[in-house]
């Protein structure tokens, strides 16, 4: 399983989890959007999250009672994700064919191998 935000300027977070590891909206909440919020207040000081809006899917741990309760904590707006609106999964379209492809042949020996073999293919993405 692999994490991944980006922004219309680029990747904000990349975060590799471990094999076999469920993400759940306990990990999202004290992992993942902690993580998130300091590479934001990176590229953003002046402002940090003000204004910031997260757009993810419909899934358990992203919708969850205690990842909404963070983010209005934190003043992040979860934008809502109709189902089944594949014009918002643009990943699925454009992203993750791109990926597999890059990925097809390769072999990476360690966690660490294949973290800078995908940071490598995201920054090279325009």
């Amino acid at each position: 399983m692999y994490t991944i935000f980006f922004s219309s300027h680029g990747i904000v977070l990349q975060l590799p989890c471990e094999s076999g590891k469920a993400v759940t909206a306990t990990f999202f909440t004290e992992q993942v959007l902690p993580n998130l919020i300091k590479n934001i207040e990176k590229y953003r000081p002046k402002t940090g999250t003000l204004g910031m809006k997260i757009l993810t899917d419909n899934t358990s741990s992203h919708t969850a009672k205690l990842t909404k309760n963070f983010l209005d904590l934190e003043g992040l707006e979860l934008l809502p994700h109709p189902p089944y609106s594949p014009g918002l999964a643009l990943c699925d379209f454009w992203l993750f064919p791109k990926l597999k492809i890059y990925l097809q042949g390769k072999d990476f020996n360690t966690l660490q191998a294949l973290v800078t073999g995908l940071y490598q293919y995201f920054k090279s993405i325009p």
